[in-house]
């Protein structure tokens, strides 16, 4: 992590990044104050992909240092895209800075759940990333709880596991277990997406501070592509699951007419 001044025009903070309710207007000024005073606050922190700092953390000071026309604020800057700004930005201040409120905490849980991503995480995962109470985010999630959870071992792996409140099916029979049809080809190449962006990322990030117009723009439109591919994998596999699931609800009601019809044929005979 590297730790310098940067221009606040330069600094983005259109990623969807904020993960507070609101920012505090009051609070702002009141920092604008105390910089004017001389007061020096702690650097803020931003994710640099190559092209774009995305601000994770401090949006209050960043604000503060805008609104008395402050050209530039010190910053801790960390190699990374806009979403991991976002993961991070998301348990930001939870132990330091301006306290969070409940409506900070509430906003937090529900970004990780509407993920496409995030929602698979155990309720644990979400808590601990949060830093709030299991049981908030189990009564936050409610019904919509997957079957399988997905959740981080100590060294960092990703291990899926299957819900231990999920309610067994009422079938009398299991129902056939149908194959994936492509869903694990789809997700291995979203992976490969992935790590070609984080490669990418490490190559051009110093080459994008000091190289020319056209090096800087070559990055930007490699970056670009590489992330509409990987929104467009996402969007299918997204297509993928939605018809597999229909497919095995229709399989079960098939499974259960026929299971209806086979006792009245016994019925007569």
């Amino acid at each position: 992590m590297e730790r310098k001044l940067l221009g606040i025009d330069v600094i983005r903070i259109d990623g969807g990044t904020q993960c507070r309710a609101e920012i505090n207007q009051t609070k702002v000024s009141e920092y604008a104050d105390l910089i004017e005073s001389g007061v020096v606050f702690p650097a803020v922190r931003v994710f640099f992909d190559g092209v774009s700092y995305w601000l994770a953390d401090g949006f209050h000071r960043y604000h503060a240092h805008k609104q008395i026309a402050q050209g530039s604020i010190s910053a801790d800057i960390e190699k990374g895209t806009a979403r991991a700004a976002l993961l991070y930005a998301i348990s930001a201040n939870a132990e330091h800075g301006l306290p969070r409120t409940n409506a900070d905490k509430r906003k937090a849980v529900q970004m990780m759940l509407d993920d496409f991503e995030w929602q698979d995480w155990s309720n644990a995962e979400i808590a601990r990333h949060c830093k709030v109470s299991v049981t908030y985010v189990a009564n936050m999630r409610g019904d919509t709880a997957p079957e399988e959870r997905k959740y981080k071992t100590a060294t960092g792996k990703v291990m899926t596991k299957k819900t231990a409140s999920a309610k067994p099916k009422k079938e009398e029979e299991p129902e056939p277990v149908i194959e994936d049809d492509g869903i694990d080809e789809k997700q291995a190449a979203i992976d490969e997406l992935i790590a070609e962006n984080e490669k990418l990322t490490e190559r051009v990030a110093l080459a994008a501070m000091s190289g020319t117009a056209a090096e800087k723009n070559l990055a930007k439109e490699t970056i670009e592509s590489l992330r509409e591919e990987l929104r467009i994998t996402k969007i299918e596999l997204v297509a993928v699951k939605q018809s597999r699931d229909t497919f095995q609800s229709e399989n079960a009601q098939m499974k259960s007419q026929i299971k209806m019809l086979q006792k009245k044929i016994d019925k007569l005979t």
